[in-house]
């Protein structure tokens, strides 16, 4: 196991090139695209399931001094860990494999196939005490931060990774959006309103309705409208929401700047994501209403 301390990397999560830590110059990205980056492993853009999956078994880390992320969530601390002891390689199996079990949990709701049951459960308990870790201090950057660093030291003493259950307050949370009519079914797409809500995890919404693919809207932190459209994996779903991705990001570009491209993905300040997963602009509101969003998907899909 290499000497950590010779490659003190700050992480950190930023969507502009302005946003990145003062005294860091040269840094990674990893599950995302961070404006700058001297080096990129973003399987949004490659197509690997999680992240992991999209980095190399080894890399010098000594000419960087920064790994950063567009969203910090378990699938990017876990990139994060593996860019700051020098490769996914450099770790030991068993720490890999619950690394890319939980990074599965928190980008597909789900066991990751690859992963032996005891792992699995390894796995999700390390993506429920990074997702709650991060719930604690809305300094998303410097959570991130601590936490990866904390998870990195963990790695090098060969201790077993962290372990939280559930939550339950989250649960609870999940059922008042029933009662309180957060969740409405248009066709077979449910449009789910979180606008002023804490954070919960995704997989409590999609266990309260049955529709293959929900358009949860949010408000950003820069003001206006977020969307995320994700499948629903308890429920047969489509393989592939690229096309209503790509309609949206034309959508979005014909109301003119901030976006800069009229097709989704790096560079475009436009809507950006996966096959299973995709989401509106980083750095400002969507101008899309709720229906227009709903409706595309809608026509996109087949829905």
């Amino acid at each position: 196991m290499p000497d950590l301390t010779a490659h003190p990397l700050v992480p950190f999560v930023a969507t502009r090139r302005q946003s990145v830590p003062i005294g860091v110059a040269r840094y990674a990205s990893v599950d995302g695209s961070v404006p700058g980056a001297e080096v990129t492993w973003d399987h949004h853009v490659t197509g690997e399931r999680v992240n992991l999956d999209a980095m190399p078994d080894f890399h010098d880390p000594a000419g960087l001094d920064g790994v950063g992320t567009t969203l910090a969530d378990t699938d990017a601390v876990a990139s994060a860990v593996a860019v700051m002891v020098g490769g996914k390689g450099a770790l030991p199996p068993g720490t890999l494999a619950v690394l890319h079990s939980a990074s599965h949990w928190c980008d597909h709701l789900g066991p990751d196939p690859a992963a032996s049951a005891e792992e699995n459960v390894a796995g999700r308990g390390l993506h429920e005490w990074v997702t709650q870790g991060l719930r604690e201090n809305d300094d998303r950057s410097a959570t991130f931060a601590r936490i990866a660093r904390h998870l990195v030291d963990i790695a090098v003493r060969g201790a077993a990774m962290p372990h939280a259950e559930p939550d339950a307050t989250q649960v609870a949370h999940a059922r008042e959006l029933v009662a309180r009519g957060r969740i409405s079914m248009i066709g077979r797409i449910a449009l789910v309103d979180l606008s002023g809500e804490p954070p919960i995890d995704p997989i409590l919404v999609y266990e309260l309705h049955s529709a293959p693919v929900a358009v949860t809207m949010g408000r950003g932190v820069h003001g206006g409208r977020t969307y995320t459209v994700g499948v629903n994996p308890l429920v047969s779903h489509p393989d592939d929401l690229r096309p209503a991705l790509v309609r949206l990001a034309a959508l979005e570009h014909a109301h003119g700047p901030p976006a800069m491209l009229a097709r989704p993905g790096p560079g475009s300040e436009n809507w950006g994501g996966r096959a299973t997963v995709f989401g509106s602009p980083w750095n400002y509101g969507s101008r899309l209403e709720p229906g227009e969003v709903v409706r595309e998907v809608g026509v996109a899909l087949g829905l």
